[in-house]
């Protein structure tokens, strides 16, 4: 309760400074580039990722990690050498209206009903897997642990926008942090470090070849032939699903376009060596 109440506070804080549209969807293009970059990476690392993610690394091995080095890095890159001086130069305050302006109300309209539609389903999710893990911490039943969360998150965006959900975000990544690290280091020194974790897998799945290899992955892709795996897994998270949910997400591309300059914007996504647009 005493972290509920801190969240709320902060989008009490966060309510100040909100006077105009754009500091309620971009912080008024105040924010420092640490505090959007660690917003950045906290806004990837909700229930979905530590819990799911999870799953699919214990059921699937070292191909889950093609969700980043393949789904996410290059797309990631692209967004902000390419994508980020289109967005942020044209002054909107998010991508569906860059889409009116670029490509008329038809590409907006589609944009805007398409990501409402996808962010009502991921926060259902979301909300269920954080109402299972309170359910299985405090004993709570799953629809009061949900009502609640979905209460808390509603009142602190609602409060203090964009702002809001950034500082919140970042206190999460810290809260997440200082929880998973000492049990993932616990939970490694109980199997025998590394070694022993191997090992570990090597014994309940033979010689662990498609767990503790990421290539070709042919499990997660669900191909038999590994040359259709690889093909899979490049041109589907790699380029299908990653451009176009990097590139195009409100909640990605919001947190860089709420820094102070180009030149934050497109150096918190990764890229380098480049000037203010």
């Amino acid at each position: 309760m005493v972290y509920f109440a801190v969240v709320l506070l902060v989008g009490v804080a966060a309510r100040r400074r909100v006077s105009s549209s754009l500091d309620f969807l971009l912080s008024g293009r105040s924010l420092p580039a640490w505090i959007t970059g660690l917003a950045f990476i906290s806004a990837n690392l909700g229930a979905v990722e530590i819990i799911r993610m999870s799953a699919n690394g214990a059921e699937y091995g070292m191909p889950t990690m093609h969700y980043y080095w393949i789904g996410a890095v290059p797309a990631m890159l692209f967004l902000g050498v390419v994508m980020m001086p289109f967005y942020y130069g044209s002054k909107v305050r998010s991508v569906p209206e860059f889409m009116r302006r670029r490509f008329g109300p038809g590409a907006h309209l589609v944009n805007a009903i398409s990501f409402a539609l996808a962010q009502v389903l991921i926060a259902g999710i979301n909300l269920f897997l954080l109402a299972t893990v309170v359910n299985g911490l405090l004993g709570w039943p799953l629809w009061v642990a949900l009502l609640l969360a979905a209460a808390i998150v509603l009142s602190y965006v609602t409060l203090g926008g964009l702002s809001a959900a950034i500082y919140n975000e970042v206190l999460q990544l810290f809260v997440i942090v200082a929880a998973l690290l000492p049990l993932t280091l616990i939970r490694l020194h109980r199997v025998g470090g590394v070694n022993g974790l191997i090992d570990r897998v090597r014994t309940v799945v033979g010689d662990g070849a498609e767990q503790l290899n990421s290539w070709p992955g042919n499990e997660l892709a669900g191909f038999s032939s590994s040359v259709l795996s690889v093909v899979g897994i490049l041109f589907g998270p790699g380029f299908v699903l990653s451009f176009g949910y990097w590139t195009t997400n409100f909640v990605e591309v919001q947190r860089a376009m709420a820094t102070r300059s180009m030149t934050a914007a497109r150096s918190l996504i990764g890229s380098r060596n480049v000037g203010e647009k």
